[in-house]
């Protein structure tokens, strides 16, 4: 889920690991430790759960908490052995995996480091891990236990704590030159200021001295000491300070004993060093921890406090056990935990040197521990919700629970069909009162509202027309044609293997057979036994074995959106409607009405067929592949079963306090366990990822941006993933996008510790560079295009791969659709080339071809052109392109052309889709790189006419207007049987402006997914979508979003 993956757990990332070389195993049944300060630990009160053994393993970092919990549980539970073993965190990884390389199974894997994407799959609930390595049959439950700081210590009354608290703290830049053996000209290249970090510098690499940093620091080296690099301690640290950089850490005092390095500190005051919170306290008398800038830039040391709210960032970190999900093992290992988490453990915790959770991280844990997911609220209040009947069931399953967890909160819940839903949502007092929430189980009419280039906001029309609605997939229902379990229909359909969608029209459609057939049907196919009678619709008329009785239909009444969707699907919206049958807004009916006739078919939504199995079949149905598919979860889900699967909607009515309590309810019902299980439980088929993700990251996270409490939750430093540099080289057209998002990514509010460049070039460059084409540039992390890969450069995949033809031929590329142009031809609005072509309607592309080509009219016929039609009052004069050859009414003046030069890939895509790459190629006229170029020439010129990106003429509406395309290569406008469209958000999101309609491009090195995953993750959120249009281009449709989430989420890997 991608609520799991934006979040991710209270901290860490995927890639730290403490493995060490020795296994360190206590039995702490017969362990005696004399020194051990925890035995003077009153635990008060020890609920025992059932006797037997539990084994842990893993982090060195955690053994002295697994320890301390185990020595103090087992003394109150004399029927529990516990063992508990070291061995680092990836053998806690593996061992609760049943990986036999890290050794034997346990119960409990430690981890001071979060799981990595090698080890195991998060769940959908966002701490169950699905093993991927050992037994792969096994899970387990991921649980915070407490918060470590990493300690960066010095000899207490040393010269090297005199001179920074001198400072008032170290930045992390300064640690990071401090230990890393990064030259200053490479850390400058990664982005620090050297002058901020070392403003007494001696510009000698070979040293790296205290006073450095401070003209009153000694003139002394500065000794480092650390832990060694089997450690998670050092990962991490190499992580969030050095930034995994190549050269890694400059030579000090290594060892996986903390004691070796306590010792090597307070033996030497200019020494500095690192370790675990828990070693920092117990030496507290001898060090002194220094205070260390965090992302609000204030200086402040590790605190039981600071570590605990996470103000010591980015040093503090979570420290986890993982709980094999086994059914005998948690009865075990759950009572041990909680005990853990009640106040005797949490002393525990802070005597071994780290610190306990806050009661909302420990709640958290412990729902964890109950398998349940806690329910997030949303302010006390009502929620009112209306609409589609077939979407009822869900909005009720979903108002009960909700409820239930939120007792504050009142949900009401009425039915009423899709077009009250979508009244209501409106305030269109004819559909009822405003509600919050109109249910719909159909698609909005263009009467109804008017969608936004986001393509999921709705304005409303009818009603209160200030009013916005925001639409959400809740669900999948497959509407299910059924007929009695077991009776003649039932014999029938099966011996004929299922029906096909025109065989279901004549069923139901009040048609003739002539009218169908005049639609396009094959009756001889529909009907192979037909009698020629149109007042009858038999069986066997279906097939020769099949009952010589009417087939009797049952089908909702018009005011729903099943009857709509129907109407629709199968009956093409024919005129003549629906035969007479039995219709009622009540399934009940229905169903009555087909099971008490064993000649009767009918359909309804799949909730209610599965409600009915015991007495209803459900007949398989001839999809877009030729194959009979009946409906289930899987074929719903996949639209297999088609064309009768269908999405189920909400839609949000978008008001600031109305959003306050409409967003948490619909974050329980979609992003929950709990949600998603009433979509299985009321019959209908919950949504797949991708679905899932594009409501949340696109809409939800959206939505939430406008509420008081924003965002940012989501969009937070984990997210953002420290300091990156990032960059962008390509596509001109592209570049605006790319600029916009960049600016954004990079703002204060959001990530401002990534840098991220973008430059222009062309399409031929953005695909050079991400290669690694030294004859292009410099490479780049992401290649922007604005047309497709040539072969000689890559060759792309179905899952968007491709390798690098040229360049550095090791590299392989990930290809993202991120927006959708419409190339737009234009003139000067008002002008005389405008006049012309309102009066012929548009222009065919044909046309277009003659108007920009400089071929001749006979190589243009030979081509397949119908020069009379294009040019019907042509003068014969190849040397000419006069808009009055077009039509007689249109000025004798040349045809002034402006267009982008040969790099631009919006030059290639007109040469493609126009000229149809014809070796004449384009006729003479202002070229240019420079778009704006190109709209002066424009604009300066009465008879001129050009072509650009959406995004340009969006940008340029006042002064230019774009001509309506009919695609036809052969005909003019006038004679072309298409209908002219003009470029719009859904026309050319829809394709329906053909052929001028074309995705633009973000090319991802696939070495580069952990510098760009979060930038493009964010591209790809609702916030991201608002950018799209913002400069001009339309944003993807709901089927290419899902797919390139798809891609982002892989990150290469197929």
């Amino acid at each position: 889920m991608m609520i799991s993956a934006m979040a991710g757990c209270l901290g860490g990332d995927d890639t730290t690991d403490d493995t060490t070389d020795t296994t360190d195993t206590t039995d702490t049944t017969n362990n005696t430790n004399t020194t051990d300060t925890t035995d003077t630990i009153d635990v008060g009160e020890v609920v025992c759960g059932p006797d037997g053994s539990i084994s842990i393993a893993g982090s060195s970092t955690v053994l002295p908490l697994a320890e301390a919990w185990a020595e103090h549980y087992q003394e109150a539970c004399d029927g529990i052995s516990i063992t508990v073993e070291s061995g680092g965190s990836s053998s806690g990884a593996g061992r609760v995996c049943a990986n036999s390389a890290k050794g034997t199974p346990v119960d409990i894997g430690d981890m001071s480091r979060d799981w990595k994407a090698t080890e195991a799959n998060r769940g959908d609930d966002g701490y169950t891990m699905d093993c991927l390595v050992g037994d792969t049959s096994r899970s387990a439950r991921q649980i915070v236990v407490a918060m470590d700081g990493l300690s960066v210590v010095m000899k207490k009354g040393g010269a090297a704590e005199t001179c920074v608290n001198g400072m008032g703290g170290l930045t992390v830049n300064q640690l990071r030159w401090m230990f890393s053996a990064e030259t200053a000209a490479e850390l400058t290249a990664d982005g620090l200021d050297m002058s901020a970090v070392t403003p007494n510098g001696d510009n000698d690499d070979t040293t790296h001295k205290w006073s450095e940093l401070d003209a009153s620091c000694p003139d002394a080296e500065i000794a480092l000491a650390y832990p060694d690099a089997a450690s998670g301690t050092y990962e991490y640290f190499f992580e969030e300070v050095l930034h995994e950089a190549e050269e890694g850490f400059r030579s000090g005092q290594q060892s996986s004993d903390d004691n070796v390095l306590v010792n090597a500190l307070v033996g030497d005051e200019t020494a500095i060093g690192y370790f675990g919170y828990a070693y920092y306290v117990e030496n507290q008398a001898t060090l002194t921890a220094a205070a260390v800038e965090n992302s609000a830039g204030n200086m402040v040391a590790p605190s039981s406090a600071t570590v605990a709210d996470g103000t010591y960032n980015p040093l503090s970190r979570p420290l986890f056990m993982n709980l094999l999900d086994d059914e005998a093992s948690l009865a075990k290992t759950v009572p041990f935990l909680e005990f853990g988490f009640g106040d005797g453990g949490d002393l525990l915790v802070n005597s071994v040197g780290y610190v306990a959770l806050t009661d909302a991280q420990q709640e958290e844990m412990e729902n964890r521990l109950a398998g349940k997911e806690p329910v997030v609220c949303g302010p006390a209040g009502s929620i009112s919700i209306a609409g589609s009947s077939t979407v009822l069931p869900l909005a009720e399953a979903w108002a009960e629970t909700y409820q239930e967890e939120c007792p504050d909160i009142t949900v009401t819940v009425e039915s009423g069909g899709s077009s009250s839903g979508a009244g209501r949502v409106c305030a269109n007092s004819a559909k009822g009162t405003p509600v919050d929430i109109g249910d719909m189980s159909r698609d909005w009419k263009a009467t109804e509202a008017s969608r936004q280039a986001n393509g999921f906001v709705l304005d409303c029309l009818v009603g209160d027309t200030t009013r916005d609605a925001a639409q959400f997939q809740v669900a999948i229902d497959g509407l299910s044609v059924v007929v009695k379990k077991g009776g003649a229909a039932d014999t029938c359909v099966s011996g004929m293997g299922g029906v096909t969608p025109d065989q279901l029209r004549w069923m139901f459609s009040a048609e003739t057979a002539a009218e169908l057939t005049a639609a396009g049907l094959d009756m001889s196919a529909v009907t192979p036994n037909g009698d020629g009678d149109d007042a009858t619709h038999k069986w066997s008329e279906l097939d020769a074995s099949c009952p010589d009785a009417e087939i009797a239909l049952a089908y909702p009444d018009a005011a729903s959106g099943t009857y709509e969707y129907f109407f629709e699907a199968v009956l093409h919206e024919a005129e003549q409607g629906f035969r007479s049958g039995q219709q009622s807004s009540d399934d009940n009916v229905l169903v009555n009405t087909v099971t008490g006739d064993e000649a009767a078919v009918g359909y309804f939504g799949y909730a209610y067929y599965q409600e009915n199995l015991a007495t209803l079949t459900a007949l398989p149905v001839k999809n877009s592949d030729g194959d009979f598919v009946a409906p289930d979860a899987t074929t719903v889900r996949d639209g297999s079963y088609n064309p009768l699967s269908r999405p189920l909607f909400m839609n949000l009515l978008i008001d600031a306090s109305t959003l306050e309590d409409t967003l948490p309810f619909m974050h329980f019902g979609l992003f929950t366990e709990t949600g998603q299980s009433k979509v299985g439980e009321v019959g209908y088929v919950s949504l797949n990822e991708n679905q899932e993700a594009q409501m949340f990251m696109s809409r939800w996270l959206y939505l939430a941006g406008m509420t008081a409490a924003g965002n940012s939750e989501w969009f937070d430093e984990d997210f953002c993933g420290g300091a990156k540099s990032i960059s962008i080289a390509g596509s001109s057209t592209v570049l605006p996008l790319a600029e916009a998002w960049a600016e954004d990514f990079q703002a204060n509010t959001l990530c401002p510790d990534t840098t991220i460049t973008v430059e222009s070039g062309g399409s031929s460059s953005g695909a050079g560079r991400v290669c690694a084409n030294s004859a292009k540039g410099t490479p780049v992390d992401i290649g922007d295009m604005s047309r497709d890969w040539k072969a000689t450069e890559g060759v792309v995949d179905a899952n968007g791969q491709l390798n690098c033809l040229v360049g550095d031929t090791t590299i392989s590329v990930t290809q993202l659709v991120v927006a959708v142009d419409g190339l737009s031809v234009v003139m000067k609005k008002g002008s005389a080339a405008e006049t012309c072509v309102s009066t012929l309607g548009g222009l065919s592309v044909g046309q277009l071809r003659w108007m920009f080509s400089a071929e001749t009219s006979a190589e243009l016929t030979a081509a397949g052109l119908d020069m009379s039609s294009i040019t019907p009052n042509g003068d014969g004069d190849d040397t000419t392109h006069k808009w009055s050859e077009l039509d007689a009414g249109c000025a004798d003046a040349e045809i002034v052309l402006a267009y982008p030069d040969a790099a631009s890939g919006t030059y290639e895509y007109f040469f493609e889709e126009v000229l149809d790459e014809a070796a004449a190629g384009f006729r003479t006229g202002t070229q240019s790189s420079d778009d704006n170029v190109l709209v002066n020439t424009i604009t300066g010129d009465e008879a001129a006419i050009g072509y650009f990106g959406f995004a340009y003429y969006a940008e340029n509406q006042a002064t230019l207007s774009a001509a309506p395309i009919v695609d036809n290569m052969t005909h003019g406008v006038a004679d072309a049987p298409e209908e002219a469209v003009a470029p719009n958000a859904n026309t050319v999101r829809d394709g329906s402006y053909s052929p001028l309609s074309r995705p633009l491009f973000m090319n991802v090195n696939n070495d580069k997914w952990e510098v760009v995953s979060s930038f493009l993750h964010w591209a790809f959120s609702g916030d991201g979508t608002a950018v799209i249009s913002e400069v001009g281009y339309v944003p993807l449709d709901d089927a290419t979003w899902q797919e390139m989430h798809r891609r982002i989420a892989a990150e290469g890997e197929y």
